[in-house]
């Protein structure tokens, strides 16, 4: 299992390398505004659900397919980050 964190307003790591079938579990807490954070992946097929607007807790995603997966955090602009699965 690997782990992504919401720090501040960016993703820590914002990029990770993982094989398929691993799985991501990200870690939420709230943004430098009090806001929380959301997992938007962009419209890539194999990609797994978005995660809704969190400020604590986790979420885990099971990676089932090869590829990179972009996904951002609408709440926060720019804050944005990669999984890539070999």
């Amino acid at each position: 299992m690997y782990d992504v964190f919401t720090v501040g307003d960016a993703f820590s790591p914002s990029s990770l390398m993982i094989a398929v079938g691993d799985t991501v579990r990200f870690n939420f807490t709230a943004g430098s505004d009090a806001m929380g954070h959301d997992v938007t992946f962009r419209a890539t097929p194999g990609a797994p659900a978005n995660i809704n607007v969190q400020k604590s807790g986790t979420a885990s995603r099971v990676f089932g397919t090869r590829g990179s997966f972009h996904y951002d955090c609408f709440v926060h602009p720019g804050m944005q980050g990669d999984v890539i699965v070999q």
